[in-house]
């Protein structure tokens, strides 16, 4: 009886000493459960919690990375509060939803500092460069061989381009100041050359007159459009050919002569006709300068066989000179 007694008191404390050993090993599964984790603080007052110094590091560098400017050369970066990354007092558990990525909390700085009230502010000084076009440039020059008031093309301009530097300052990615610092010449630009005319106009001579009659009957308008089928075709000194060659009295005789109108000299149409004034002009009506012949299509407008470089075109009624005298040839009949 002595013996049992003893025996149930020495399983009795092995019962014991294994509660206490399957206690003990709970406690220490727990204990392994949980792990450090780091706050992130700005002058002091906490602003996220991430897993490890690394991670809360490499938040801080892509948050200044997303405030510097692209391609820029960084002359210094202030913060308005020391940013400090340090072991937290408190472990946390894996299932801790408080304890961010990295991505998480680079996004939630950015749109804390986004608004009015930002965790931290971030200047930064940097130099910036972009390439822009530089324009080119007008020039005009004298040219005795045109008519004063005419304008002609002699160069075409081209744009060049520079790199310009500017020197930025920023708060949390918002500009606040952009001064000029340089630029230098990636390729020069072309100046647009011009010639103006300096050559006096010829006075009128005894042709400016409002007298003459027509010389037929006629559609001034299907005039005018035959005439235009023949721009970019090529001038030609005294040719009468619409295709393959006219100069200025000869384009207006070809003209002409293509709807029977044989009383159309090859030269002199200027004495023929009836005057009129420009406000008065139609299409279909010959325009006299002096020494050229243009037809006139309206809207203030003429096609004329110009010259050997720019052949049969349209111009302006005041391109080729001062106008001395409108002959209107053929009109519709009055019904």
């Amino acid at each position: 009886m002595l013996r049992n007694r003893k025996h149930k008191r020495i399983l009795a404390a092995i019962c014991a000493v294994v509660a206490v050993v399957f206690a003990a090993s709970a406690i220490l599964v727990h204990v392994a459960q949980l792990e450090p984790v780091y706050a992130v603080k700005a002058g002091g007052e906490e602003l996220f919690k991430v897993e490890d110094k690394a991670t809360a590091e490499q938040v801080i560098e892509e948050v200044m990375d997303e405030y510097t400017p692209e391609g820029a050369q960084v002359n210094s970066i202030v913060l308005d509060k020391k940013i400090s990354t340090n072991l937290s007092s408190v472990k946390r558990d894996k299932k801790d939803q408080e304890v961010m990525s990295k991505d998480e909390a680079v996004d939630y700085v950015l749109e804390q500092n986004a608004g009015e009230d930002p965790l931290f502010c971030v200047t930064v000084k940097a130099q910036v460069s972009d390439v822009e076009d530089v324009q080119a440039r007008t020039e005009y020059m004298s040219d005795d061989e045109l008519y004063e008031g005419n304008l002609e093309l002699k160069q075409d301009g081209e744009d060049g381009s520079q790199v310009v530097t500017d020197q930025v300052i920023s708060v949390n990615g918002a500009v606040l100041n952009t001064d000029s610092v340089g630029s230098t010449v990636i390729r020069e630009s072309r100046s647009k050359v011009i010639r103006r005319g300096t050559k006096a106009r010829p006075r009128d001579t005894a042709w400016a007159d409002y007298g003459g009659s027509i010389i037929g009957t006629g559609n001034g308008n299907n005039i005018a459009n035959f005439a235009l089928n023949f721009v970019g075709n090529p001038y030609r000194y005294g040719g009468t050919s619409l295709t393959n060659g006219a100069d200025c009295s000869g384009f207006i005789y070809a003209v002409y002569r293509h709807f029977g109108y044989n009383g159309v000299p090859r030269v002199g149409a200027q004495r023929i006709g009836k005057g009129v004034a420009l406000a008065e002009a139609k299409p279909g009506d010959v325009v006299f300068y002096g020494h050229h012949y243009a037809m006139y299509i309206g809207g203030g407008k003429v096609v004329h066989a110009y010259n050997s470089r720019r052949g049969i075109c349209v111009t302006s009624v005041h391109d080729p000179g001062r106008i001395l005298t409108i002959r209107r040839l053929v009109d519709r009949p009055v019904e």
